[in-house]
């Protein structure tokens, strides 16, 4: 039976950052940590870098190394039993890229994401026809039943807008986005009622950055900043291309964009404005 896949969540992420800091603490090096357990520094190494899942027992045996009380060796253990759950998105393994997990691991965590979309409305806040649309544009072919999946579990994500603790999402739009004719007008009308219908939501902010504001750091493409409840966990910004997933955590470079998306949100029109701009463009599309 194949074992099952599992990915750096942000649950991978804490536990290993925590670890580190841990070790530092009690004035560790990563070989000296090894010796003591009779394991390779390469294995420390990676459950700190959450390149591998650790199990409750080595968890124990590195916390306890760290000469930390009962109650916070068993809140350790607590999370490396998290990590290993299966998250309710490998149910569409059949349809989801290996490399999109790890983002959907983290956007599950995630308190509040910061995006600039230059072509597209954000995934978050598709229609299933659009997101139809977007997905049969991928240059491989996919079947009807692929299809309905993908847009499934699209849908699924989007949960995150309405549950109990809401997902915060701050969204900058291209006027492109308006613009670009996806699906036909039908579809393209009834997504821009969708997100006028979001932007109601106390959660929920989009504003549009107008053709002419000119030059800005948005040119180079589309980006996330995803921010965490723990702010022990920072930040981590996240670009998405056709085939894979580009994570930046480093901070200055996570700083360069919370500046850069700061900057595009002060070219663009305010939220009010905006909500009237995809109204004028909704009604230019009616039949």
């Amino acid at each position: 039976m194949p074992q099952p896949k599992f990915t750096a969540t942000a649950r991978l992420k804490r536990l290993g950052a925590a670890l580190r800091a841990l070790r530092a603490e009690s004035d560790l090096t990563v070989n000296q940590v090894a010796t003591s357990l009779n394991w390779s520094g390469s294995k420390v190494s990676r459950i700190e870098t959450a390149k591998q899942i650790v199990s409750s027992d080595d968890v124990r045996a590195l916390v306890s190394l760290y000469d930390v009380g009962a109650d916070e060796i068993e809140k350790y253990v607590a999370i490396a039993r998290q990590v290993k759950q299966r998250d309710w998105w490998h149910k569409y393994d059949d349809v989801l890229p290996e490399w999109f997990e790890g983002y959907l691991g983290l956007e599950a965590e995630a308190s509040k994401i910061s995006t600039y979309e230059a072509d597209l409305v954000p995934g978050l806040l598709q229609t299933e026809q659009y997101a139809a649309a977007v997905l049969g544009a991928f240059p491989l072919r996919t079947t009807p039943e692929e299809m309905e999946r993908s847009v499934d579990l699209r849908r699924a994500r989007q949960a995150r807008l309405c549950d109990e603790n809401p997902l915060i999402l701050d969204a900058v739009i291209s006027e492109t986005v308006l613009r670009r004719g996806i699906g036909g007008s039908t579809v393209m009308r009834e997504q821009l009622e969708h997100l006028a219908a979001m932007v109601q939501r106390p959660n929920v902010t989009v504003r549009l950055l107008p053709f002419d504001a000119g030059e800005h750091p948005g040119i180079n493409g589309a980006f996330s900043v995803l921010e965490f409840a723990d702010a022990d966990e920072g930040r981590i910004v996240t670009v998405e291309t056709m085939t894979s997933t580009l994570y930046i955590e480093k901070t200055r470079d996570v700083g360069i964009y919370r500046l850069a998306f700061e900057q595009i949100r002060s070219a663009a029109l305010g939220p009010g404005e905006t909500d009237d701009m995809i109204k004028a463009t909704t009604r230019e599309l009616e039949p």
